[in-house]
């Protein structure tokens, strides 16, 4: 099963500099040559295995960095390689690496958009909702959220709407939806509750929502 990375990294100063930013991409051309002999059946561009850097909007300090896998276990492989030891520790003169965090997501959220759609990589901004839910309603809130997600496509339009589940859990009774949502600006997402429809997708995934966290991310790699 394909799956998403999503590895948050945390700027030494409030914003990552371009020195830290030029480390990411020379970190990233090991991995691109680890990827040409170790995963030769995924694609050798990076926006094609979903590879970008964000910067988050309401925190300029929190760093995005996303990739698709084969699976999570194939990145479990690229992190103990002699490869990605050489170079991680080289970022802590960017990053406070003990804050970093990473987690998986069983959907390729970062994938070309199909036919006119504009994919999040490509996105002025785009949305990250993390969402709890108690794990025996995962199910209904899975019926729930396919019954209204068309509103907000609808709304985005004509970015991209991805949507899935975390694989990793640090408590059972719990699993997490993660919504990521193309927008041509911030203030534009902030117009959504007053988007025809919206009332009904509330009404529909409220019941279920146990915690919600929503951030904005830009592309800065």
């Amino acid at each position: 099963m394909a799956v998403t990375e999503l590895a948050w990294l945390t700027a030494t100063s409030g914003s990552l500099t371009a020195e830290g930013k030029e480390a990411i991409n020379q970190a990233l051309d090991v991995q691109d040559r680890w990827f040409a002999q170790n995963a030769p059946a995924l694609p050798k561009e990076r926006e094609t295995r979903g590879v970008g850097l964000f910067q988050q909007i309401e925190d300029p300090s929190i760093n995005l960095l996303t990739a698709h896998w084969e699976s999570a276990d194939q990145h479990k492989i690229w992190i103990e390689s002699t490869e990605n030891k050489s170079v991680f520790p080289g970022l802590k003169n960017y990053f406070q690496l003990e804050k970093t965090h990473l987690f998986h997501y069983g959907v390729e959220i970062f994938a070309p958009g199909a036919n006119d759609e504009i994919s999040l990589l490509k996105s002025p901004v785009f949305s990250l909702s993390r969402i709890t839910v108690a794990a025996e309603e995962r199910k209904a809130f899975d019926q729930a959220w396919n019954e209204v997600k068309g509103v907000v496509e609808e709304f985005a339009n004509p970015y991209a709407v991805q949507a899935g589940w975390r694989i990793e859990k640090e408590d059972e009774s719990l699993e997490e939806f993660v919504l990521a949502v193309g927008w041509l600006s911030v203030e534009r997402h902030g117009e959504f509750p007053a988007a025809k429809d919206f009332e009904k997708l509330s009404a529909a995934l409220m019941p279920f929502i146990k915690n919600r966290d929503l951030t904005h991310y830009k592309r800065i790699l």
